[in-house]
């Protein structure tokens, strides 16, 4: 796997008209949160945009009974300037010394490089619990070996409940290091699959697992078939390249802190049509720049 802790597409589609559409995604995520004790942060965008063409124009607006959506944030890290918010400053403790990131938003299908450090947010509107699944692509087509990278022992201890307003970061900030660093496994290695599922009860086969651990392709493959569907990706407006927020930090930490209807949102939503009361499952492809 490319996504190692220490060691371990989307085409702009123009959208129908703005009052149908804009909003809609982001709004199944807001909605799910706690409210709000002041109005939202006037400089925190809240309007996203499709970011997949496999989206007719007739659809982009549709909001099926059993549309599902996840939040998802890739972060990129850079070391901390001084003129970096300390509230939301990613410490990283060394031997000798220890260092501190900041996070800057990147939208799903940026470009990442080689030996960039990179962190996931994930929010799910749904009571449940979250998985997610990583597989290598490869320049031919074909895929990996899965892993199950969360959870995990030794990520909030193996917490993966979620409920709306809940965020899931990983690498956990008590990580060490607290980030994952992109790494090809061989010359054709061009990217990573993320599959990510949101369940209403626990999944046992990937449960209660010390650290990444394989799963069975054709259980996965299975999985698939039964709670995925094609994929469309939604890009918050403006929000690629702001940084990581202080509120952010503390809800992505223990937990104890829930995200409300006015703080930021999710910088990738990813909707999906599901069957209703069942899991649901999404797949984000991230590509490692030649």
């Amino acid at each position: 796997m490319f996504l190692c802790i220490g060691n371990v597409i989307g085409v702009a589609y123009p959208w129908p008209p703005q009052d149908q559409t804009r909003g809609l995604h982001v709004k199944k995520i807001e909605e799910n949160r706690p409210a709000a004790n002041a109005p939202a942060d006037p400089k925190q965008p809240r309007t996203c945009r499709s970011a997949t063409s496999n989206v007719s124009s007739s659809d982009a607006h549709k909001s099926a009974a059993g549309e599902a959506v996840i939040g998802v944030t890739l972060w990129r890290l850079r070391q901390a300037r001084s003129t970096d918010s300390k509230d939301a400053r990613i410490l990283e403790h060394q031997p000798s010394q220890n260092t501190e990131w900041a996070a800057e938003r990147i939208e799903a299908d940026a470009k990442l490089k080689e030996g960039e450090r990179v962190r996931l947010s994930i929010e799910s509107p749904s009571t449940g619990f979250l998985y997610v699944i990583d597989r290598e692509e490869y320049s031919n087509g074909s895929v990996g070996d899965p892993f199950v990278i969360f959870p995990t022992a030794r990520t909030r201890g193996g917490n993966n409940s979620v409920v709306g307003g809940k965020v899931i970061e990983f690498p956990g900030q008590g990580d060490n290091p607290p980030y994952f660093t992109l790494t090809r496994s061989r010359a054709d290695h061009v990217g990573e699959l993320l599959i990510i599922i949101a369940s209403p009860s626990q999944i046992p086969e990937l449960q209660s697992l010390s650290d990444a651990a394989p799963v069975p392709a054709d259980k996965v493959a299975s999985w698939e078939k039964d709670w995925g569907g094609r994929v469309e990706r939604f890009e918050l407006e403006g929000g690629a390249g702001l940084p990581y927020t202080g509120v952010e930090k503390t809800a992505g930490g223990d937990g104890s802190r829930m995200l409300t209807q006015g703080d930021p949102l999710p910088q990738t939503i990813l909707r999906v049509n599901a069957k209703p009361g069942g899991p649901t499952l999404v797949k984000l492809h991230l590509r490692i720049e030649n």
